[in-house]
């Protein structure tokens, strides 16, 4: 009897070692190729940089913790962190979960901007596919700090944004986001504004977007795919007792330069003209010129309070008629 007893309880004992032993090794293997993905610093013309901590908690979990994190294109942009936690089911390995809360800097040839929050998670779902390409994505950032060359500008109560690809294509997604409580008192670009409109209440978007690649496996090889076609369906901004609404349509050309038409519309438009004089946006002279245009504008869109504005964007120029506004960056 002991030794039928002891046999059940090797049999038991057997597939939990496999398993375990199995997920020990996939372990090693995920350790072992980021080490040897960190030594390889050049990735389609972006430099990286980082360390791995380790990978625990298998076999039910892994929790894979990335240090040291640098990455950047030449003369564009760079990105930096000190850890990176990635978290993944053993069960459902292609849903993984980051945890994105240590402080992070963005630099580029404009400056310096430090972002730091008390919550910032990703939630990833890639298909299970060969090519691992994006199901969904879901950001959620609470309490988000923005400094620019050290000095804090800006604080966001709460910020969220939720991607998933189109069923019918495989370079389409869409996209949906929202910002709540932007607080810009912190900053010196709003002196002389009442305490209203030191903050945005609300930013929020929904949109489409196709792109030249999927976001799969294949793109760090590859390079970030360009954007092809983006429909905004709406854009609601919250100032105030002002809201702006944009809906718009922009394909890219093969250059990358941008081309479609936009409809800006604003509730209270003479309040923000107001706002936008006091800040000295307006050049004295030519203030009377630009009210008369927007109030003949507004009455004929049938309500002074509200102006609609449709605009023109031709090789990233954009133009309201014959006249030229700016160059998209």
């Amino acid at each position: 009897m002991t030794k039928f007893v002891k046999r059940i309880a090797l049999l038991i004992a057997i597939p939990f070692f496999i398993w375990t032993g199995y997920w020990t090794a996939f372990a090693y293997a995920i350790e072992r190729g980021i080490s040897l993905a960190s030594q390889n610093p050049q990735i389609s013309g972006t430099g990286a940089q980082f360390e791995v901590a380790s990978v625990t908690g298998y076999p039910q979990n892994f929790a894979i913790g990335i240090t040291e994190i640098e990455i950047g294109a030449k003369d564009r942009f760079t990105w930096a962190t000190q850890e990176v936690l990635v978290e993944a089911k053993s069960y459902q390995p292609n849903r993984i979960n980051v945890d994105l809360s240590d402080p992070h800097s963005i630099s580029g040839s404009i400056g310096s901007l430090g972002i730091d929050a008390e919550l910032a998670d990703l939630s990833v779902f890639f298909k299970p596919n060969l090519q691992l390409s994006l199901g969904n994505l879901d950001a959620n950032f609470q309490n988000v700090i923005l400094s620019f060359e050290g000095i804090t500008g800006a604080e966001i109560e709460t910020m969220s944004a939720h991607i998933s690809a189109s069923p019918n294509t495989e370079t389409n997604y869409q996209v949906t986001a929202q910002i709540q409580n932007l607080n810009l008192n912190l900053s010196n670009m709003l002196v002389g504004l009442g305490t209203d409109y030191q903050r945005i209440q609300n930013i929020s978007l929904s949109a489409e977007a196709q792109l030249s690649q999927p976001l799969d496996r294949l793109t760090m090889a590859s390079g970030a795919p360009q954007l092809r076609m983006l429909l905004l369906h709406e854009a609601l901004i919250n100032y105030g007792d002002i809201s702006v609404l944009l809906d718009a349509k922009l394909v890219s050309s093969e250059a990358g330069a941008l081309n479609g038409n936009v409809n800006l519309t604003v509730q209270n438009w003479k309040t923000l003209f107001s706002l936008v004089k006091r800040l000295g946006y307006i050049e004295p002279d030519l203030e009377e010129f630009f009210y008369t245009i927007l109030v003949n504008l507004a009455i004929e869109g049938g309500s002074e309070d509200s102006l609609t504005i449709p605009l023109t964007i031709t090789n990233n120029t954009i133009s309201f008629g014959a006249l030229t506004l700016g160059v998209l960056p």
